[in-house]
């Protein structure tokens, strides 16, 4: 199987589309001209999985293309799918196919009766053909073709390239059978005028989402429904309320310059596809010693997390349906005057207060990736935004305490709203990182 170096080339990562696909062994060679290094990477001890000996120089795995793959069929402007659905499905198939070829983890979908042995079966082959399964179904096929046929090239073994398609094509059908060929529903967040209950902002707006039951982890939506946003008669309400009216208005003069620039930093990006490359770099630096297995697992429960983060976060955010700090100041409550002419520092998304998604997903993203490889310094990049200049971090949970004050400094959510985002990222994360255990010999 060929290789390239890890390194990410910076040009990769800025160009858009394919910014995951460099470091893929279905990838052509890219010259070493990577990223400034990591801060603490080389000295990382992974807490999920073992490192392998020695200072690593290669990345030799498939994963990244067709994470990348995955990310873009299911991102598709009028794409009938869910992005992070999308990539998880792809992600689970590819870790089912390769325990299927030799088990060492628990599998997602148990395997079905009908699906052929992995004997001899190539895994580069198999874990393409379950990908390429999948995302067919999902979205124009040319490309997907292209790239199962790139890596089906990389096998010299004629046997080993049919055994390895015949495996991946059964497993990514029945990672398919999970969730099935219809479409999700799109659904529309109610609007009403009543106190306390979200208002589309601006009026414009009417913002729709992906109505996904049952998620991966969970039995239902509403398993992790929380506590409801703070009453607005409560102490606690008049708090939160009284610090983003402070420090995420247009024309605040207690937020600092650099809480302005945090918040602009942190959107609009893609924080799933963004943590996932904070998860691969990781894995490029200092490989796991179980090779492609651990990646693919490691990958794979990250993915499907980011998935129901989605799942959670906009179900809670219809279940509740609480107003926006815009709403809330500008038209007063019991107790609070009006101020009509306050505005956020940042436009406001279009859909409701509680939780706030960034919150979910970025606690999500970086609970795994610190339950699978350990806490550590970091540099983060919004590599979709290629303006904007990398950030330093000492830790994942660095990188979390900023993203949800950010939403704060922004006026777009209350304090209330990142710490039910965080709560509702922490358990998805602790499910997730209990799933497809080691196979006990």
């Amino acid at each position: 199987m060929a290789t390239i170096r890890s390194a990410l080339p910076r040009r990769a990562l800025l160009a858009g589309a394919p910014a995951l696909a460099a470091l893929s062994a279905c990838a052509p060679e890219v010259p070493p001209q990577g990223l400034p290094p990591e801060g603490g990477e080389a000295t990382m001890r992974p807490a999920g999985h073992d490192a392998g000996p020695g200072a690593p120089a290669l990345f030799d795995s498939p994963v990244a293309t067709w994470i990348d793959l995955a990310s873009r069929i299911g991102g598709a402007q009028d794409g009938a799918w869910p992005r992070a659905a999308t990539v998880a499905l792809t992600m689970r198939a590819m870790h089912d196919a390769l325990n299927a070829i030799e088990p060492r983890y628990a599998r997602w979908i148990p395997r079905d009766p009908s699906e052929p042995a992995g004997t001899g079966a190539s895994p580069l082959v198999a874990v393409s053909a379950a990908a390429h399964t999948l995302l067919v179904t999902r979205g124009p096929r040319a490309e997907a073709d292209a790239l199962l046929a790139a890596c089906v090239a990389r096998e010299p073994s004629g046997s080993a390239r049919e055994a390895g398609i015949a495996l991946g094509t059964a497993v990514g059908t029945a990672t398919m059978a999970r969730v099935g060929t219809v479409p999700p529903e799109r659904r529309r967040f109610a609007v009403s005028d009543q106190e306390a209950v979200w208002r589309s902002t601006p009026a414009r707006f009417s913002n729709t989402y992906f109505y996904l039951d049952p998620p991966f982890l969970f039995p239902d939506r509403s398993a992790l429904f929380g506590p409801p946003p703070p009453r607005i008669l409560s102490a606690r309400y008049r708090e939160v309320l009284d610090e983003v009216r402070r420090l995420g208005g247009k024309d605040s003069t207690e937020r600092t310059a650099a809480q302005t620039e945090t918040a602009s930093f942190w959107v609009p990006q893609l924080l799933h596809r963004n943590l996932m490359i904070v998860l691969l770099l990781r894995l490029a630096t200092q490989p796991p010693r179980g090779g492609l297995w651990d990646t693919a697992r490691m990958v794979s429960i990250l993915a499907t997390a980011n998935s129901d983060a989605d799942v959670f976060a906009y179900g809670e955010k219809s279940h509740f349906s609480f107003w926006r700090p815009v709403t809330a100041i500008n038209l007063g409550s019991p107790g609070i005057a009006p101020d009509p002419q306050w505005q956020p520092l940042l436009e406001t998304p279009a859909h409701p207060d509680y939780p706030s998604g960034h919150s979910v997903d970025v606690s999500t993203g970086t609970l795994v990736i610190a339950g699978l490889l350990g806490d550590a310094p970091l540099r983060y990049q919004a590599y979709d935004r290629p303006d904007r200049q990398p950030r330093e971090f000492s830790s994942l949970a660095a990188l979390r305490r900023e993203c949800s004050d950010s939403r704060v400094w922004a006026g777009a959510h209350f304090r209330s709203a990142c710490e039910e985002g965080e709560r509702i990222g922490g358990a998805i994360a602790a499910r997730a990182l209990a799933q497809v255990p080691p196979i006990r010999a």
